[in-house]
């Protein structure tokens, strides 16, 4: 089994953070999950028992939320890369499982660490969504489970969270409205920054 687990998350505006946060975010977020698997892929073949490749993505994975543009874009491609590749493995009939687990706020250090104008700026202190989100411990009980079943895709969150998920899969433009609207005053807590 690999998992992919890399994170770091953002706490501003794209018009308020550099490129650099930008690069930082993507080379943690996605490219640190492609330069792994990639790596292993030879190793993998040559294994003949195939390996489970289980992703922690996030619910910016699937939904755009505000102050945290360069994550969403990270997150959005470990999602586009991994759901090709599973493809392709599928194609080669090789033994290659693909998991990505769309996970909700869970109570991490995530937004402590965020970064917010620039690489080494960070939020400082967490946010409401953190505070109240999953723990930890249920939270790999439930990646284990869903690694453990063979699921493509499976999504962990708090009930808003997950109402949010199915209301952007299935009404896209409805949910954008109501994410602009409503939802993103809940996510939208940064601090005053200058470039």
């Amino acid at each position: 089994v690999l998992f992919n687990n890399g994170g770091v998350s953002t706490r501003a505006t794209a018009r308020n953070s550099s490129f650099d946060v930008d690069v930082m975010v993507t080379n943690v977020d996605y490219l640190s999950y492609v330069v792994l698997t990639k790596s292993l892929l030879p190793f993998i073949d040559k294994n003949k028992k195939g390996c489970k490749i289980v992703n922690t993505v996030s619910v910016a994975g699937k939904i755009g939320v505000p102050v945290r543009t360069s994550y969403c874009g990270a997150k959005h491609a470990v999602v586009g890369f991994f759901d090709a590749l599973r493809v392709e493995e599928t194609m080669r009939k090789s033994q290659i499982s693909v998991t990505n687990v769309i996970l909700g706020s869970t109570k991490t250090q995530i937004a402590h660490n965020a970064v917010i104008n620039k690489p080494g700026a960070n939020f400082g202190e967490s946010d409401s969504n953190i505070d109240n989100g999953l723990k930890a411990d249920f939270v790999c009980e439930r990646i284990l489970a869903t690694a453990h079943a063979g699921l493509k895709e499976t999504w962990i969150a708090q009930p808003l969270e997950m109402f949010g998920l199915y209301f952007s899969t299935y009404f896209p433009d409805s949910a954008k409205v109501v994410m602009t609207k409503i939802a993103a005053k809940k996510y939208a807590v940064q601090k005053d920054t200058e470039k």
